[in-house]
């Protein structure tokens, strides 16, 4: 990742795109199929212009994967190519007319949506989800027969099936083979009744399932948190070949020094055991630091690690940087990302905020400006 100071921002996350396509490499690689990157929640807080154009124009990819109908729309209107754009938990009924309007493939996950479409002459190309255990969206297996008939009177051929795993990061879980094993069942039904396309995309695996080579029948795999270099486990195969794309920087913006018994920030959390040298950087949980971090996480400055002292304000932190005397203000501070040998990543701050990367990627705020490396 290149430097922050040519940049005049309080903070700014750098975003590799040459990451992002390695990546998507490695996922072809591992899994030998069809990738379908998924680009929702604005690429896993990446961008999801940029991203969805590198991985289109660069990474000869052919559909992508987004979660509403909104999303689904923007990129539609900024991307104009041929590709297809599935929308994996957005449809509703009443937004038929723009799914043909704007060429998009709705992933049909309701009995009642699909019952919706009976009375419309004009459809967009279809997907179907099969809840096989997640018990998020999508139909119960028992609910199968009753698709089958509607689908005779609809009088298509679905164009697309689809499942969701609900642990394919676990490794020594066998749920994953149980939702395989109902996925095909159903499926070999759909084939045996011609009420599924013969060049239909189906699609179970995400990124643990990849990196576990849990594919099932999939002809395409729609890996998102992988694209961006994290592993959803990082004991996983294949995880030490992901590159993280991301990286996320902040300034020193002052410095002061408190003695023995004073205290720090909101609540006055932290007591100074010594006299210590504070420094205050540009970032806050407006910006998307967990507040859960408050005496609890660690920023490296200098090319070593300070711990957080206080509680994360709002546009503010303080940190301990006693023992870096070459600090001043103005001064780089790496929240996410690699500074001379130490480094700090999203699991890092995802295990200190007891959450998960997914959370710390999507949550960065947009007032944090991204900009594209490569």
């Amino acid at each position: 990742m290149g430097t922050l100071f040519q940049f005049p921002y309080r903070s700014v996350a750098e975003v590799s795109l040459r990451a992002v396509l390695k990546n998507l490499v490695t996922l072809r690689s591992v899994s030998q199929r069809e990738i379908v990157p998924v680009v929702k929640a604005d690429a896993y807080g990446h961008g999801i212009l940029p991203i969805s154009q590198a991985l289109v124009t660069r990474g000869s990819c052919h559909t992508l994967c987004v979660a509403t109908l909104e999303e689904a729309i923007e990129l539609r209107k900024k991307i104009p190519y041929a590709i297809s754009i599935w929308v994996l938990s957005g449809f509703l009924p009443h937004q038929l007319e723009a799914y043909n309007k704007y060429r998009l493939t709705p992933v049909i996950h309701s009995l009642t949506h699909l019952k919706s479409l009976l009375n419309h002459k004009r459809l967009p190309d279809i997907h179907l989800k099969l809840d096989t255990g997640m018990h998020r969206l999508g139909l119960l297996p028992e609910e199968m027969s009753e698709a089958f008939l509607t689908l005779e009177k609809l009088g298509i051929k679905l164009s697309g099936f689809a499942t969701h795993f609900a642990e394919s990061e676990n490794t020594v879980s066998k749920f994953i083979d149980q939702q395989i094993e109902t996925f095909q069942t159903v499926y070999q039904e759909l084939l045996h009744r011609r009420l599924i396309q013969t060049d239909a995309k189906i699609h179970i695996a995400n990124t643990g399932g990849i990196l576990r080579k849990k594919l099932g029948l999939s002809f395409s795999v729609r890996p998102g948190i992988g694209l961006y270099g994290i592993s959803p486990n990082p004991r996983l195969s294949q995880s030490d070949n992901l590159v993280p794309a991301l990286s996320w920087k902040a300034r020193v913006v002052s410095l002061k020094s408190i003695k023995s018994n004073d205290t720090v920030g909101y609540g006055r959390t932290y007591t100074a055991k010594r006299r210590e040298k504070i420094a205050i950087i540009s970032i806050g949980y407006a910006d998307g630091l967990p507040r859960l971090l408050s005496n609890e996480g660690f920023v490296v400055i200098g090319g070593k690690k300070a711990q957080i002292r206080g509680r994360v304000s709002m546009d503010l932190t303080t940190v301990d940087c006693t023992q870096l005397t070459s600090i001043k203000e103005g001064s780089l501070v790496t929240l996410i990302g690699k500074e001379g040998k130490q480094s700090v990543t999203a699991w890092d701050l995802a295990n200190w905020a007891r959450t998960i990367p997914y959370e710390i990627l999507c949550g960065i705020s947009p007032r944090v400006p991204r900009i594209y490396l490569d």
